[in-house]
């Protein structure tokens, strides 16, 4: 095979390029769509979150003007709402696969080189060895502390990865679902 051949099977299209970024903008509005459907279902499910969201935005924002991008940070019950809402439904069930590098053993278990690996956020959500026996309960008080965040820092709630391989419109994701539950 001639070298050239090779570099030339890497060449990007302007349509490859344009259907990758077609599939990332469809991507992120079905994502972060469900995770809004999935926090409004448990909002409304538990009336008592929905009051304190209610006496929040009041307090921080009043009735006066709408709720704008700068008053995020100050809400800060909103934050514990979208974490726990992320960690009973992450929108997915698995994060993107993992290779192994290399042989390892994780807690007793030996993982070969090359093994695929697979995060399951949605049963590390519900873990009762982690999120005490009321795992299926929707209590976003747990997050009281603030000391767990969703950008991977933390591997207890990973619902948009961790790393490299972490989702790239976590960002926008958290800044569109906090502005859609108040407005």
């Amino acid at each position: 095979m001639n070298p050239r051949d090779e570099d030339e099977s890497y060449i990007i299209q302007r349509e490859n390029i344009k259907a990758l970024i077609l599939d990332m903008i469809s991507a992120s509005f079905e994502t972060t769509s469900v995770a809004i459907v999935w926090a409004f279902s448990e909002i409304l499910r538990n009336p008592r979150v929905m009051v304190r969201l209610q006496q929040e935005l009041e307090a921080v924002v009043g009735r006066n003007r709408l709720v704008e991008e700068s008053d995020l940070p100050k809400l800060t019950y909103l934050d514990m709402v979208v974490k726990e809402s992320l960690r009973l439904h992450p929108v997915g069930a698995f994060l993107i696969p993992h290779e192994s590098m290399e042989d390892i053993v994780v807690n007793g278990y030996f993982i070969p080189k090359k093994s695929r690996i697979l995060v399951n956020t949605w049963s590390m959500g519900r873990d009762p060895n982690i999120w005490s026996k009321n795992a299926e309960e929707f209590l976003p008080e747990r997050f009281m502390d603030g000391k767990i965040d969703l950008r991977g820092h933390h591997f207890e709630l990973i619902p948009f990865g961790s790393g490299r391989r972490g989702c790239p419109g976590m960002q926008l994701a958290l800044v569109s679902m906090r502005l859609v539950y108040l407005n």
